[in-house]
């Protein structure tokens, strides 16, 4: 689902009466060291990477019904990932099966 469960496409299906939303696969590396900033202009959570971009954005209105999906390749990296993010979010789903390095 990657590039597909943005945002503004996860709200639409709990508007249109999804029980709950994943989030994109995200790397655990990636989610790692995000900076956690409450945006509330939009009513969302961002979680902003060091170089600027956000990683993953989180409206108040999903929190309880996001799971967000993480790709990683060891469990130190899956564990940090989650604590990045468990506070915002219903639960966590690991990808530790693709074949390449990262998950």
């Amino acid at each position: 689902m990657v590039r597909v469960n943005t945002p503004a496409f996860r709200l639409l299906a709990l508007r249109y009466g999804a029980d709950c939303v994943y989030s994109e696969e995200l790397i655990a590396k990636r989610l790692m060291g995000v900076t956690r900033a409450e945006n509330e202009s939009l009513g969302t959570v961002d979680f902003v990477h060091s170089d600027g971009t956000i990683t993953l954005r989180v409206s108040n209105e999903e929190k309880k019904r996001l799971v967000v999906q993480i790709g990683c390749g060891d469990v130190e990296s899956a564990a940090e990932a989650t604590r990045a993010v468990c506070r915002d979010c219903a639960g966590v789903e690991l990808n530790m099966g693709c074949p390449k390095p990262f998950s």
